[in-house]
């Protein structure tokens, strides 16, 4: 009976180690406004929410934030971008992000860009782990980069999840009259850690798994040796 006991407590033991091993879950949370708009020496706001009901919420730490715009600038004031010809004046795009919390990236600061040519109408992704900042030309360019700053997406990586609840706002400014931006939509992305996962550690379950069958095979010759 001393012999089961010291195997079951041996066992549990094993168990309890290989459990040690942790690593994190991520998940994704996300929400887009659709609302358009055109501005035209004007601003305005567009916002999301969170409110922790959202599939794959964590309560862990905020691990990244990107945020795609959809959007247009060109010569002329319609929504639709009449024609690529002219001068779209890119210098006037402004867009800034605020947290529930008060903590404000700027996306793309004015005259990050000259006046221009053509036009631009697309998707700019803003991600801080991108390889170029967003103004690295002389016009902008649909695709993946870092904002321009004051301020990094990073800045956000170091609130807990429960910092994402709450309404996030983009800042939409174009800063002089006629050429009009035109905003589309956004949609903000944010990474937390959803829970900790148990992962056993090779080594240490290889370990533990001959521990315990030395253990059986050990038990098993006492017993032999005693029915003889």
């Amino acid at each position: 009976m001393l012999r089961h006991k010291v195997l079951l407590l041996s066992f549990a033991a094993c168990l309890l180690v290989v459990g040690t091993a942790t690593q994190p879950a991520f998940a994704d949370i996300m929400a887009t406004n659709s609302t358009t708009g055109l501005f035209d020496a004007s601003s305005g706001t567009r916002t999301v929410a969170f409110d922790g009901t959202e599939a794959g919420y964590g309560t862990g730490q905020i691990f990244d934030v990107n945020i795609s715009i959809n959007f247009a600038k060109a010569d002329g004031e319609s929504f639709d971008p009449p024609y690529p010809g002219g001068t779209p004046f890119y210098n006037e795009i402004h867009f800034h992000l605020t947290s529930p919390g008060g903590t404000v990236v700027h996306l793309i600061e004015p005259s990050s860009w000259g006046a221009g040519s053509g036009q631009f109408d697309g998707t700019i992704t803003f991600d801080d782990e991108a390889g170029s900042v967003v103004n690295f030309g002389a016009a902008p360019v649909a695709g993946s980069f870092r904002p321009t700053g004051p301020g990094a997406l990073s800045d956000y990586d170091s609130l807990t999840a429960d910092s994402a609840l709450g309404t996030w706002t983009l800042f939409i400014q174009d800063t002089v009259g006629l050429d009009a931006l035109r905003f589309r939509s956004f949609t903000l992305n944010i990474a937390t850690a959803a829970s900790a996962v148990v992962v056993p550690e090779p080594a240490t379950l290889v370990s533990c798994s001959i521990g315990v069958i030395g253990l059986l095979g050990y038990a098993w010759r006492r017993r032999k040796r005693a029915v003889a």
